[in-house]
């Protein structure tokens, strides 16, 4: 899985393995060493009508999706789908789930 975060967006790229797991586990996880500790990523779909995303004590970041959502998007002419959240404070967070299989065999 890659992550990108720019700004007030996050954008979350799987390619086929990501997706398989997915489809099949309900998660897809990804973790980055950094110093002593590890950033940690978590994209789950969940029974939830509106989408989540919350930064764990863990240093974990766990995006939460509705079922329905992600089984659209697993039809094979979905490519990938845009989420808006709505922070506390006001702003807005923009989401970016998006299929990455054109890169499978260069990683």
């Amino acid at each position: 899985m890659k992550i990108r975060i720019r700004g007030n967006s996050i954008r979350y790229r799987l390619d086929k393995t990501d997706l398989e797991l997915l489809v099949n586990t309900g998660k897809v996880e990804s973790s980055t060493h950094i110093g002593a500790g590890i950033l940690h990523f978590c994209l789950r779909g969940k029974d939830i009508t509106d989408p989540v995303i919350k930064i764990e004590q863990d240093n974990g970041i766990h995006l939460l999706l509705p079922n329905p959502v992600l089984e659209a998007w697993y039809k094979p002419d979905q490519v990938g789908f845009e989420q808006i959240l709505h922070n506390s404070d006001g702003s807005e967070l923009t989401i970016l789930i998006e299929k990455d299989f054109k890169c499978v065999d260069d990683d």
